[in-house]
């Protein structure tokens, strides 16, 4: 046996030599490395536990069954997968879904390691209703750079009918872009264009099924070059006796979420079923295994250094002939079609222009294509040599040179008949229907953080541009036009924005941030941090879902730890139904949080887990927990916690009592914790654009507050992409210490438990009682309200609205700059809150799209009699629009 290893590390820096190409490594990962095994990038996930796989080309981990899933709550399955010490891994999750359900899976109980002289692999094998399913991944030293994935299927005892297992692989957003070919009939490949399905159309349905025989998953732009192919090799089934194997039909479809690809347990009896039609599907129906009968089902996953689908067709074609050439501009795609239009593959140029990939001989077209405009095309005839295309000009786009050492954000309009530029365009493709879906980093503006990571230079089409700079709602704004011609080089000359408002006391702070350490985006932490000090806010809570994640050393690294800090933190983030918890707990942000060698960094389970068990879990001991985006619409309202409370399947009702059907759900106490479902610490009101939300969240926090459940409301941006400018909205807290070099985390943490914040898109508002300010208690029955506005030239404000007890009692025209006094009278405790809002122009639209002028304020509690107890007012009595018509405006 040349190397098989029972333990190795997981963390970098406990290994710090690469491994040898050509080792074996199999086994449990453990702290007693290090071994021949190094797998990091943004989507690592494997730790102490796991199970590791390398032969010193591809590195991969497999969970173990003990650890979560990505879609289900148990592990076993393939999660991490990449070069060997290039930290690239891009994999989501690899998962089994049982006849054709997306909520049935075989749960893995059993995993082993083992090899030889020439390979190693590890096993995993789960049962469910009599049927055996093992899956063995492994690697070899002939075919270094493909993972060997083997499905074996086999009835050994009776149970209910089996007709068809599927493998999900997640690229949740588009994070990954999908190519598909099928090379039995290749004028059937969709290539990056897929059909679009609608889930409750049956026709629409079949529609999206595809013929598929390879899979291609592009990584992202800005990440180490990667490329993953999964070519299925064979598909059969063995009949108990020996005596027979037969070809078995497939089945695939692919989303912007995932791709699936699955097999049936039986040849159709009639019809062809490339793609399965509504004939196929209906006798599957009645297929079902034979005890002894098997299914053999072997895959090939290809991993590449290049994010392209050439790269991996190249191994699937690796005696054709050598198409080379060069071209004008490094950042072209050259997309190859048959004659008859189809998909062959799509191959990028080196930074030299420079390309060279395989094509099997016959007629095809080349369509090159880069960001200058139109795409150039060449129909070529390859034979059985090599083809030199020599040089092809395609005209280059005009280089902006960018300003360097301002932070700032720049954003680029089309003026006239110049349309507004795309940054971040892979120019793949890859569309839905007649939909394209964009990727993570296509936006049409550019982060600055003032040092020199920032990029150089921008690409533009020939034409005239409005460039605006901003840094946040704290500065102005600046503006200039711009004429480029193709070819030309020019620099962009542009103000630096300078600073109009001062906010002494109070931090500027993101508490819901993501980047590619999430597992549905790929836009690179160090862009978002930038993006994050283009904006010119002070605290960054990294909230990756399911994974912990430290952001403070990409601040260092990037030299901004004396204007960011970075707080370590998590999404828990639940997708699973289950017996125990119908409808899952939404998403619950918890920071800060060091990660640890766990796996996901530590990451608290959240599959089949209430509300009230993650909020107890030790892990979040001490942490500021906040229960985000807690009503939603549509299909993402499985991760809003207020539209289905977790078990009831019922939103959460502001008008009732906490103790009544449905909302008793959330102060029902563990018998043993003694935790409730309503013990979070903050609530997130305003989630990126998503403003339509807000009065409804509103409606629930007032209700808890009227209840003496006293939560902080807050306002993050929820970013997942470049498009979502993060923070916006974002959270202002009130600390004594407001600089970031001064920056205490405890202080932070309990100023925001006290509510001493208020929530923005613009306006900064100044908010007293008396003396008491956002978070404070005022003594006595009345008093003089007094509100200050402050706001950039850019930020319309034009409207004071003062609630007590959530109901209305004062509302006043009022803009930057002026203070108003509103006497008030109370004759009970009770709680003030304050809002402001403005009507977005024509730069306010440019710099916050989507976005509405909108400040909002933790209470100011008012304890009335002065007995030194605040007496929350409850429910009864006639309640205020706010709750009882939480979408009307008020």
């Amino acid at each position: 046996m040349r190397s098989v290893l029972a333990g190795v590390a997981v963390v970098a820096a406990l290994l710090p030599a690469l491994p040898a190409e050509g080792v074996l490594v199999a086994g449990r990962i453990t702290e007693n490395g290090p071994v021949g095994w190094h797998l990091g990038g943004p989507d690592r996930d494997a730790g102490l536990g796991d199970w590791a796989l390398g032969n010193g080309t591809v590195c991969a981990a497999v969970s173990d069954p003990a650890h979560e899933g990505m879609i289900y709550p148990s592990g076993g399955v393939l999660v991490d997968i990449g070069r060997c010490g290039r930290e690239d891994d891009q994999w989501t999750t690899f998962e089994t879904m049982w006849n054709l359900s997306r909520d049935t899976t075989v749960v893995v109980d059993h995993v082993e390691a083992g090899g030889d002289a020439e390979r190693a692999w590890i096993l995993t094998r789960g049962r469910r209703d009599g049927v055996d399913v093992t899956m063995r991944y492994e690697v070899d030293l002939a075919e270094p750079e493909a993972l060997h994935v083997r499905l074996r299927i086999e009835r050994v005892e009776a149970g209910p009918r089996f007709f068809s297992l599927s493998l999900i692989a997640l690229h949740p957003s588009g994070q990954m872009r999908p190519f598909s070919l099928f090379r039995a009939a290749p004028e059937k490949s969709a290539g990056f264009a897929y059909p679009e399905s609608d889930p409750g159309s049956t026709l629409s349905l079949l529609r999206a099924l595809l013929p598929v025989d390879l899979h291609v998953l592009v990584g992202a732009e800005g990440l180490p070059g990667l490329a993953y192919g999964l070519e299925r090799v064979r598909a059969e089934r063995v009949y108990a006796d020996g005596s027979e194997r037969r070809a078995i039909p497939s089945m695939a479809t692919t989303g912007v979420e995932s791709t699936v690809t699955g097999v049936f347990a039986e040849p159709y009896l009639i019809g062809e079923g490339d793609p399965p039609g509504m004939l196929e599907l209906a006798q599957a129906m009645f297929m079902d295994l034979e005890i002894g009968d098997r299914l053999e089902v072997d895959w090939r996953l290809w991993v590449t250094e290049r994010a392209d689908v050439a790269s991996v067709t190249d191994h699937i074609w690796p005696d054709a002939p050598v198409l080379r050439g060069v071209v004008d501009d490094p950042e072209t795609r050259i997309h190859v079609e048959r004659a008859d239009g189809s998909p062959v593959t799509v191959a990028r140029v080196d930074a030299h222009g420079q390309f060279a990939f395989r094509l099997p001989p016959g007629s095809h077209r080349l369509v090159f294509r880069n960001g200058a405009g139109a795409d150039v095309v060449r129909d070529v005839t390859v034979g059985e040599d090599d083809l030199d295309l020599r040089r092809i000009s395609l005209g280059r786009p005009a280089v902006v040179l960018l300003p360097r050492g301002a932070p700032m954000r720049l954003i680029f309009e089309g003026q006239g008949d110049t349309p507004d530029p795309t940054f971040g365009d892979d120019l793949l493709g890859f569309r839905l229907g007649d939909a394209p879906v964009p990727t993570t980093q296509q936006a049409r503006h550019v982060a600055l953080a003032g040092g020199a990571t920032d990029p150089r230079s921008v690409l533009l089409p020939p034409g005239r541009y409005r460039v605006t700079a901003t840094r946040g709602p704290e500065f102005g704004v600046a503006q200039t036009d711009l004429v480029v011609e193709a070819g030309e080089t020019k620099s962009l000359e542009v103000s630096v924005p300078l600073r109009v408002l001062e906010t002494p006391g109070w931090i500027a702070a993101d508490l819901h941030v993501h980047s590619g350490r999430s597992f549905d985006t790929s836009w690179p932490v160090d862009r978002q941090v930038a993006a994050f000090a283009a904006e010119g806010a002070e605290v960054l809570v990294s909230t990756e879902h399911d994974r912990v994640f430290d952001p403070g050393p990409v601040v260092r690294r990037l030299g901004l730890e004396d204007r960011i800090v970075g707080l370590p933190g998590v999404e828990v983030t639940s997708v699973a139904e289950t017996e125990e918890v119908p409808h899952t707990l939404g998403h619950l942000n918890a920071f800060p949080l060091e990660p640890t060698l766990g796996p996901r960094g530590g990451a608290p389970a959240a599959e089949g887990r209430r509300l009230r068990d993650v909020l107890a879990d030790e892990r979040l001991r001490g942490t500021l927990r906040q229960l985000n985006h807690p009503r939603t619409a549509g299909r993402a309202a499985k991760g809003a916690y207020f539209s289905h409370l977790g078990i009831p399947g019922e939103p959460f009702d502001p008008t009732q009592e906490l103790g009544a059907e449905p909302n008793r759900v959330l102060v029902e106490a563990d018998p043993v914790t003694g935790v409730r479902d309503v013990d979070f610490d903050a609530i997130e009101g305003i989630n990126g654009e998503h403003f339509e939300s807000y009065r409804r969240v509103r409606a629930d926090w007032l209700a808890l507050l009227r209840q003496g459940e006293r939560r902080t409301l807050t306002a993050n941006s929820d970013s997942h992409r470049a498009s979502q400018v993060v923070a916006y909205p974002r959270t202002y807290v009130r600390l004594d210490g407001d600089e970031v070099g001064s920056f205490s985390t405890d202080a932070f943490v309990r100023a925001l438990r006290a509510g001493r914040a208020f929530g923005t898109t613009g306006p900064i508002p100044a908010v007293r009682l008396g003396a008491a300010e956002i978070g404070d208690t005022y003594v006595g029955a009345n008093g003089d309200l007094t509100v200050s506005v402050a706001a950039a030239p850019w930020v319309p404000v034009d409207e004071l609205r003062v609630y007590v007890n959530g109901a209305l009692v004062a509302r006043r025209s009022i803009e930057a700059g002026d203070t108003a006094t509103i006497p008030l009278d109370l004759e009970r405790d009770s709680f003030v809150t304050v809002e402001l809002e403005g009507e977005a122009d024509a730069i306010y639209e440019t710099v916050a799209p989507g976005f509405v002028p909108f400040a909002f304020t933790n209470p100011i509690f008012v304890d009335a009699d002065g007995d030194g107890t605040w007496v929350p007012p409850g429910l009864s009595g006639d309640l205020p629009k706010t709750l009882t018509s939480p979408d009307e405006s008020s």
